[in-house]
């Protein structure tokens, strides 16, 4: 029985696990840079990357063109209501010198009346 008692031992304990002392992770590093660099370069190829690009590169373009439409407009806007007032502001004054234009067209024809016509 002294046999078998050591050949359990010595299967529990003649087999060690192998470790690696080496670092693993530079490796690691450089397969997750490539497929990286090759998931945008497939991406980039797939979406047509240059259009996608030039597509925002024109929404910004127009973007900026709406704003400068958007201020000229402003600008336009605010010429017509200073129009609108000076135009009130000429209508009210025609007015004011219609009636006092028609005041003194009574005047001169109660005068002529008193006085008589001039030749």
């Amino acid at each position: 029985m002294k046999n078998r008692s050591k050949k359990r031992n010595y299967k529990l304990t003649g087999n060690t696990a192998r470790i690696k002392t080496g670092s693993a992770w530079p490796s690691y590093f450089l397969i997750a840079i490539f497929f990286l660099f090759t998931g945008t370069g497939a991406a980039y190829y797939v979406f047509d990357g240059g259009k996608s690009i030039k597509f925002l590169l024109t929404i910004d373009e127009l973007r900026n063109f709406n704003n400068v439409q958007e201020k000229e407009l402003l600008e336009l806007k605010l010429e017509l209501q200073m129009s609108q007032i000076s135009y009130e502001k000429i209508a009210t004054a025609l007015k004011r010198t219609k009636e006092e234009n028609t005041e003194l067209k009574e005047s001169v024809l109660f005068y002529e009346k008193i006085v008589g016509k001039r030749r």
